[in-house]
């Protein structure tokens, strides 16, 4: 008796170990509550292993995601994970590669890569004049802990292949360079002058996703005069010839 009561338990744990290493990720995700500005399509394969084509958050869109998702960290209510997503050589996509760390009120990650197409971006900033430019914007973050609001961050910014349309076409501005920390709880993003547009400035994003910028710039004088009149809209110049923003 006792040794058909054990091999039923043995039945019942491989069982049970079976339906969790299938477990279907469109049905865990199904008892997720999400955030009413995150949109998920196209969830399959497993909790461990899954794919999801796309996940829209705040109208930026997110292609082709797969993950693999760690199980003994769950043990401990966390949640240890690589993700990558996107199309690294489409200038159009948003492309990421992460591992991460999470919890319920904590993300942490010791190696993340970021591509966002310029355009997307400048839907989302206080811009007070509308600009057409491109390129992308990429994001190296080496550090991040990030606990409801900014407690480590270190990272490199850049914005690769700067360009603004012109009414000849479009003018390329070269690459623009930042570093990224935490001031305080805020996100601090801090652009270094070194680029055809003299722009130096500081940026701050809030736990709450609102941003600010305060800074200078001065335009190349080899850009063509019509990248110096629009300058003069945003602002007007010093007596060095610098314009002054802060949004």
């Amino acid at each position: 008796m006792k040794s058909i009561v054990k091999t039923v338990l043995l039945c019942l744990l491989c069982y049970s170990i079976f339906l969790l290493v299938h477990l279907p990720a469109a049905q865990v995700l199904g008892w997720v509550s999400l955030p009413k500005e995150v949109k998920i399509s196209g969830v399959s394969q497993t909790l461990w292993s899954g794919k999801m084509d796309q996940l829209v958050y705040q109208g930026i869109p997110l292609q082709d995601i797969s993950w693999q998702l760690d199980f003994l960290p769950l043990l401990w209510g966390n949640a240890s994970m690589n993700i990558e997503a996107g199309n690294l050589r489409d200038a159009e996509q948003v492309s990421l590669k992460a591992d991460l760390s999470l919890s319920a009120s904590d993300t942490q990650s010791e190696g993340l890569q970021l591509y966002l197409p310029v355009n997307m971006v400048l839907g989302q900033l206080p811009i007070p004049l509308p600009v057409n430019a491109s390129g992308r914007f990429k994001v190296n973050i080496s550090q991040l802990d990030y606990q409801q609001q900014c407690v480590v961050l270190a990272g490199q910014g850049q914005w690769l292949n700067a360009q603004v349309a012109g009414t000849q076409g479009p003018i390329p501005l070269g690459t623009f360079n930042a570093e990224l920390s935490c001031d305080k709880e805020n996100v601090k993003v801090v652009i270094k002058p070194d680029n055809s547009f003299g722009l130096d400035a500081t940026a701050h994003i809030t736990p709450q996703g609102q941003f600010s910028i305060k800074g200078k710039f001065k335009p190349d004088n080899n850009l063509p005069q019509e990248v110096h009149q629009a300058a003069a809209l945003f602002s007007r110049a010093d007596a060095q010839g610098f314009y002054h923003i802060d949004w």
